[in-house]
């Protein structure tokens, strides 16, 4: 059973009414108009419709890869309004005219997949409250995606000890970190499942007129595959659903037999003349994506942060022969490589780097992945009242304290999404789509002159 829709969507901090979406819009882009002190992003190409990309005549005026606007990709959902991955969360992103909706997928102990960004409960829910859980509070080691390195969480209550019955007693809550993020939908959703993620998905389709996308995300498989019947238990169960919900086809054989207790649902709601939008698969663990790869015809996101060799030539073939999209960390398009590297304190093989093409230059990224066939889906942009998350807005440790930076960095939203739709990126990860979606549109204009 789901919880109707609301029926209010909150844009920049009120809560208006779902159809002054694109009043709102308007206002935000007109806020954007102002003039900007201080450095400047590189200036629009003069010319963006004979470009060359991998041998082919770009279409369009864009420079991604098929020539066409970039998509945005509602991160979590509308985190900046709603519960993460909560139903309100994906009906905002929804009404604010996303392209792809974004589900993380964990596993519960008994089988179900659920979505959630982290592998526990503690920071989104109120899991805390209920004495009954209480003995569930442990720690736990698993690989982390990110760099292939151990990783421990310590008291926490985790997906993978919990069962469906035990998570949906929990409720979800907005981050409080965050003052401007509306607190007053705090415990009104509970955690979705994957099934119940997709069906919502599907009704939005048809209910709004238009394709949405999904791009789930599979959370630490090494976890998740942990006590499980075989080694890919997880990924299978999420191809499994996938294709259930029309947005797969599965090309290589998989176990079904281990999996006759999942129990999706019969009965989907008949599309009429709407048609399912795109998807995409997408995980940090990249033999996880290999394997999704392998076995469907679903666009696989290799996400990478913290693994210096695929930030070269060699690096980037190499991912290429089963990832779509690349989707880096957004500033390892302005720092560049070495220099988030070396701030991060991950270290690499000079002479393994040397050997592999060395480091590609950060304004070069998007065309050398395009280059072999890749789209880029750098993540992740905040609402313009968070903090952009760039080293060059940090003080430089290496300067003693002197704040100073040898590379541009952008001032403001504005700057930052201008930067990277000029740099030709195909998706992006985004928190409060109104802002992007009108930043979007006003670059489109732009380049129409």
């Amino acid at each position: 059973m789901f919880l109707k829709a609301p029926l209010l969507v909150a844009v920049a901090g009120s809560t208006v009414a779902a159809n002054t979406t694109t009043a709102a819009a308007a206002a935000t882009t007109a806020a954007f108009k102002s003039s900007v002190a201080g450095l400047q992003p590189p200036p629009l190409s003069a010319d963006r419709s004979g470009s060359s990309i991998g041998g082919a005549k770009q279409r369009g005026r864009w420079l991604t890869l098929s020539g066409d606007m970039p998509r945005l990709v509602g991160h979590r959902g509308e985190k900046s309004f709603m519960p993460e991955h909560t139903l309100g969360s994906y009906w905002q992103a929804a009404l604010e005219g996303v392209d792809y909706i974004e589900p993380d997928l964990g596993l519960t102990k008994d089988g179900h997949l659920v979505v959630n960004h982290n592998e526990f409960l503690g920071q989104n829910t109120d899991v805390a409250s209920i004495p009954e859980l209480a003995y569930l509070k442990t720690n736990k080691t698993w690989v982390d995606d990110t760099d292939g390195k151990p990783l421990t969480v310590t008291d926490e209550w985790f997906i993978s000890d919990m069962t469906l019955e035990q998570i949906k007693r929990l409720r979800v809550n907005q981050a409080a970190e965050y003052p401007w993020r509306p607190q007053h939908f705090n415990g009104y959703f509970g955690i979705l499942t994957f099934e119940e993620c997709l069906q919502t998905v599907r009704n939005l389709t048809i209910d709004l007129g238009r394709p949405f996308g999904v791009i789930p995300e599979l959370k630490s498989p090494s976890l998740y595959n942990r006590d499980r019947p075989y080694a890919r238990y997880f990924e299978d169960r999420a191809i499994l659903t996938l294709e259930h919900y029309g947005w797969a086809n599965i090309t290589k054989w998989i176990n079904r037999d281990q999996h006759s207790d999942l129990s999706l649902s019969p009965d989907l709601r008949p599309l009429g003349s709407a048609a399912l939008g795109p998807s995409a698969w997408q995980s940090f663990d990249l033999d996880c994506a290999r394997y999704l790869s392998q076995h469907t015809d679903v666009p696989v996101v290799a996400l990478v942060e913290r693994l210096p060799w695929a930030f070269t030539p060699n690096g980037l073939d190499r991912i290429s022969e089963f990832a779509s999209i690349l989707s880096p960390w957004k500033d390892l398009f302005v720092a560049g490589p070495q220099a988030f590297f070396q701030a991060n304190n991950v270290t690499w093989d000079s002479d393994e780097i040397k050997s592999m093409g060395g480091f590609v230059a950060p304004q070069d990224l998007a065309q050398r992945a395009h280059e072999r066939g890749m789209e880029l889906s750098p993540y992740t942009f905040y609402d313009s009242r968070q903090d952009m998350g760039y080293l060059c807005k940090q003080e430089d440790k290496n300067e003693g304290g002197s704040g100073h930076v040898e590379w541009w960095c952008p001032g403001d939203r504005r700057q930052e999404l201008f930067y990277f739709f000029n740099l030709g990126v195909d998706y992006l990860f985004v928190e409060n789509i109104v802002e992007a979606s009108s930043l979007r549109q006003e670059y489109d204009q732009q380049i129409s002159v």
